[in-house]
């Protein structure tokens, strides 16, 4: 017995920051780029990535999975774990063992450099999502999102959840914030079952598109950054007392730049679309500043100049710091030489485009 199943990356394209507030809204994009995850039976249970090249051997305790080595594979066990006790909850036994192996496109594959495109998002979902058809079940993209956010919730993972969605759904959605203090509340309390079957608060994802005469252009700066650490130093700034009303300010008006995103998506309106981007890069630039943090570094100050020399609009994605910045532009010949133009000032254009969605 062998299932494989892939998982794409993901690119937050606005919303960054914000969206760690329960209920706020982003923009996120899954990527063409993916990671797969392959399950079959074997005699011993084990769990190997080709990116870290360790292979973990697991037992069993009555029909729970326990690793037998190290913790190197933590987000991956627990992601195991929860599938498995979804399956349980479905009154099917968890007693074989098998051999879960990772490879992944979203680092580069002769450095390792990691790009920012979502690894431990997606290696949650992918993982999921494989045990599960190890099975025989397939379930929705919003099950394997939540089951996802509860694996790596039970690991201590902070962040938004959004690369999860991003990774469950495919192409692009707006996406709301769960409550993450509410669900770590219910694992304490409730069965799995419990917890799956009432609505969750505040999560909201919606599938959307990009207005059709615009493409989203990617260019990594050369320099791979920590989301957690930035986010929680902005959280951290954003509990000082002189900070408190500029991080409000920040939140009410990066949800309002949000929505109007969002309903130009809906619309398929450039010109509203070209002005939220701008916007809120405005509010990254002016949040940073206020919290005393760097997130449009000078690279990718440098890397948005350069797009917007060629009519386009840009920004940092995602935590910033360092990783990658977009672009959108509305025309072929734009987009070649904005390419030329950052391979020139050492910056790299990663030529991904928004995944299909996930079915």
């Amino acid at each position: 017995m062998k299932v494989q199943v892939s998982a794409p990356g993901k690119l937050f394209l606005a919303g960054e920051y914000a969206v760690v507030e329960a209920g706020y809204p982003a923009l996120v994009a899954a990527l063409d780029r993916y990671l797969t995850v392959t399950v079959e039976t074997s005699d011993k249970g084990r769990v190997y990535s080709s990116q870290q090249g360790l292979t973990v051997f697991w037992d069993r305790s009555d029909e729970d999975v326990v690793p037998l080595e190290d913790d190197s594979y933590a987000l991956i066990f627990s992601a195991m774990k929860v599938a498995e006790a979804y399956v349980r909850m479905l009154d099917q036994q968890t007693v074989v063992f098998y051999s879960l192996s990772v490879s992944s496109q979203l680092d580069d594959r002769q450095s390792g450099i990691k790009y920012g495109l979502g690894s431990s998002g997606a290696v949650t979902v992918a993982t999921i999502k494989a045990v599960l058809l190890y099975y025989g079940l397939e379930v929705s993209a919003y099950r394997v999102f939540q089951l996802a956010a509860i694996a790596q919730l039970q690991v201590g993972m902070t962040g938004s959840f959004g690369d999860l969605a991003a990774s469950s759904y495919g192409g692009l959605i707006a996406y709301h914030s769960l409550d993450r203090n509410w669900l770590a509340g219910l694992l304490d309390t409730c069965t799995l079952s419990e917890i799956l079957a009432m609505p969750w608060k505040d999560v909201g994802i919606e599938r959307l598109s990009l207005p059709t005469s615009l493409s989203l252009l990617i260019g990594w700066t050369g320099r791979a950054a920590s989301t957690p650490a930035l986010v929680d130093q902005a959280r951290q700034k954003g509990n000082q007392t002189d900070k408190e009303n500029s991080h409000r300010e920040f939140l009410s008006n990066s949800k309002a730049c949000l929505h109007r995103l969002i309903q130009a998506c809906r619309q398929g309106d450039v010109a509203s679309f070209k002005e939220g981007i701008s916007e809120n890069r405005k509010l990254l630039q002016v949040f940073s500043q206020e919290m005393e943090m760097v997130i449009e570094t000078p690279a990718l100050t440098n890397l948005c100049q350069l797009a917007e020399e060629e009519g386009a609009v840009a920004k940092s994605s995602g935590a910033g710091g360092g990783d990658c910045g977009i672009a959108f532009v509305s025309q072929e010949h734009d987009m070649k030489k904005i390419y030329q133009k950052w391979q020139e000032a050492d910056i790299v254009p990663l030529e991904l485009t928004i995944a299909d969605e996930i079915k």
